[in-house]
């Protein structure tokens, strides 16, 4: 038998057709049948033949004679059926069909038997239709017509059709709703992955009824009128997707989700669960003429991107070099030292192996790399131009000063500035201490000067503030000093002169000194100091920017010096000497206000406030020096005392004094000098 879709057989015919088209034709005149009544009626025929006036006579007598009969020589369907009742015409023609009326077919299936009958299989024999025509031969036509057609069937005989009419659509439903009880899809296995867990379903065997089979066996027997034994054939459906190949994948993907990948990077460590790395699995289903199959890949982008993520998050970046502006021709002074970072395709390797079957902890690899800036890249920093320039005076300074601010600045050399960094003072400069080079020097601390390392080193924040605020610079972190130090004054005003209000403290741990590179390129800082001319001066190079900065100041809020003077234990003074450690100077506000045009464009005004404190006379003695109300208990002079002036001698003319100086102080307790 041919194979046949599931629910997709041909369609047989949908048209209903009659038998009788096919098989009536008409019969050759036979020999009548001699019996006494059709010897009568070859009589009556003749006499009606050779005279109408006993026709009426003769048919009636005709009738008479077969009354409730079927008039002789009339068939059905070939069978001769004359002188027959119609109730014995039908038995007649039931017998000539046999069984087949009752039993046309026996259909087997699934060990089950079923008889249909002829009307559910579409076939429909109208015997009563077929008698009525014999019957009604030679009756009802008028006289004339009904001599006629006595006659006409004495000399030829009439066979009337049988019509037996046939649907093949009800017999091939009848085996389709047998077909809907048995049949079955194939179901292919599966295999999904759930909250990290392997899922799989395994196949099924499909059925399929070969309906057009079983239908064109019985549409056979029908129109024979044969009797059929049917037994209903199958074939057996395939899946596509068999439990062997969903097996192999389902081990494979328990090996891959056996437990969590875990990576580390020096201290720290990385952790991916089993949900997580479910979602880096690909599962795709291969078509194949033997049978499709399963591939179970991992996805690289997901990889690559964790990957990379850890190398981004512990990589060690080296430092940057230090450069020399060197007229235009930038020149590494200190090279920067070598970064690390986790390579990147050895890590990933590690990664995918711990998938498959490989280790699941794993410390990742790390390779050298070359510092950030070299001389592969110096041209592409974009220093071109002068930025701006800081300065200031340290004119007068004590040496260890002077040594300090050199050492600073030769620190601050050469420092880079990434487009977009925060520049901290603090953090460049490191450890205020002897390992740096610095030397101990005076500093205020808690209200009182003192020996401290790094003593001058606000020299060079100050100077590098006023780099930052004359090249228009967002300054995020700046502090004043607590009280006011002359050294702050010359060259801070830019074109307007000197001043006070445009220093800066630093203090380590404390008080920094921050600004924001946002020129869109690098800077370069170039500082130094000289100790003869007493300069400090910091240099801004990068790519020249189209600002412009303007200044305003306004001091008020005078205060003037504390009256009394202070003093303070010492355990190292010796005893029986008072040393002066700090001078009287009174206090002010102070308000600078920067004003930055970008392209001709005011920006908002920023403003700087200073507020130096009034200061006091601050003597430092031994301890056992000191009596209980706080002041010497040895003999001292006040050296800020006045003189009582010589026995006086007649008095010029008065002459106008000049106004003393402003002597400012500043906001922060506790910071370097």
């Amino acid at each position: 038998m041919s194979a046949e879709p599931l629910h997709s057989q041909g369609q047989q015919s949908t048209n209903t057709f009659t038998l009788a088209d096919e098989q009536v034709r008409t019969r050759q005149p036979r020999p009548p049948h001699r019996s006494s009544n059709t010897i009568v009626l070859g009589v009556i025929l003749t006499t009606l033949a050779v005279t109408t006036l006993s026709l009426g006579g003769g048919l009636f007598y005709l009738d008479r004679s077969y009354a409730g009969k079927i008039y002789p020589n009339v068939m059905i369907q070939g069978l001769a059926v004359g002188e027959f009742t119609p109730e014995q015409a039908e038995s007649a023609l039931r017998a000539r069909y046999g069984t087949f009326l009752e039993k046309p077919a026996t259909i087997h299936y699934d060990g089950k038997i079923l008889n249909p009958s002829l009307r559910e299989l579409g076939m429909d024999f109208d015997f009563a239709g077929a008698i009525d025509q014999a019957y009604r031969a030679g009756r009802g036509h008028g006289m004339i017509d009904n001599v006629r057609e006595v006659t006409t069937i004495w000399q030829s005989g009439l066979d009337v059709s049988l019509r037996i009419s046939y649907d093949e659509q009800k017999t091939q439903r009848y085996i389709r709703a047998i077909a809907a009880d048995l049949e079955r899809a194939p179901v292919d296995a599966s295999i999904q992955i759930v909250d990290g867990q392997v899922k799989t379903t395994t196949a099924h065997i499909g059925r399929q009824i070969l309906v057009n089979d079983a239908v064109a066996e019985l549409s056979a027997g029908l129109r024979a009128f044969r009797y059929t034994d049917l037994t209903i054939q199958d074939r057996t459906l395939t899946p596509r997707l068999l439990d062997q190949p969903v097996r192999e994948a389902a081990a494979k993907l328990n090996t891959m989700l056996a437990g969590p990948v875990d990576l580390t990077v020096g201290e720290r460590s990385y952790s991916w669960q089993p949900i997580e790395l479910a979602r880096m699995i690909q599962i795709a289903r291969l078509p194949s003429t033997a049978g499709d199959t399963i591939s179970i890949a991992i996805n690289p982008y997901p990889v690559e991107r964790i990957v990379k993520q850890i190398a981004d998050e512990t990589e060690q970046i080296g430092t940057r070099p230090k450069l020399s502006w060197n007229e235009g021709q930038l020149k590494i002074l200190q090279p920067g030292d070598n970064g690390w970072r986790v390579d990147e395709g050895r890590a990933r390797d590690l990664f995918l192996a711990a998938l498959q079957g490989g280790p699941r902890t794993n410390e990742l690899p790390m390779r050298e790399m070359p510092p950030p800036i070299n001389e592969s890249n110096l041209n592409q920093l974009g220093i071109t131009d002068l930025v701006s320039v800081g300065k200031s005076d340290f004119t007068g300074s004590a040496g260890y000063r002077v040594h300090n601010i050199g050492v600073g600045m030769g620190i601050l050399n050469g420092i880079l500035i990434a487009p977009g960094e925060e520049f901290s003072f603090n953090s460049h400069i490191g450890d205020i201490d002897a390992s740096q080079g610095f030397v101990e020097g005076s500093a205020i601390i808690q209200n009182r000067t003192q020996q401290e390392f790094g003593g001058g080193i606000c020299q060079d924040s100050t100077t590098m503030f006023r780099a930052a605020f004359w090249a228009g610079l967002p300054i995020t972190e700046r502090w004043g000093h607590s009280f006011y130090i002359n050294w702050y004054d010359r060259y801070a005003l830019g074109p307007l002169g000197n001043g006070p209000g445009l220093d800066a403290t630093i203090f380590t741990g404390g008080p920094d000194l921050k600004f924001m590179n946002d020129t869109g390129g690098w800077l370069l800082i170039q500082s130094w100091s000289n100790p003869k001319s007493g300069v400090a001066q910091v240099e801004l190079y990068g790519t020249k920017t189209n600002r412009r900065v303007e200044l305003t100041q306004k001091v008020y809020d005078r205060l003037p010096a504390p009256p009394d003077p202070v003093f303070i234990g010492d355990p190292e003074q010796p005893s029986g000497r008072i040393k002066q450690s700090d001078k009287a100077r009174g206090g002010m506000t102070i308000d600078v206000v920067r004003t930055v045009y970008v392209d001709g464009v005011a920006q908002e005004p920023e403003r700087f406030r200073t507020r130096f404190k009034p200061w006091p006379n601050i003597f430092v003695l031994n301890p056992s020096d000191l009596g209980p109300d706080g002041r010497p208990a040895i003999p001292w002079a006040d050296p800020n005392a006045p003189v009582a002036p010589p026995t006086p001698a007649p008095e010029p003319p008065a002459q106008p004094l000049p106004a003393p100086a402003p002597v400012p102080t500043g906001e922060v307790p506790g910071t370097v000098m």
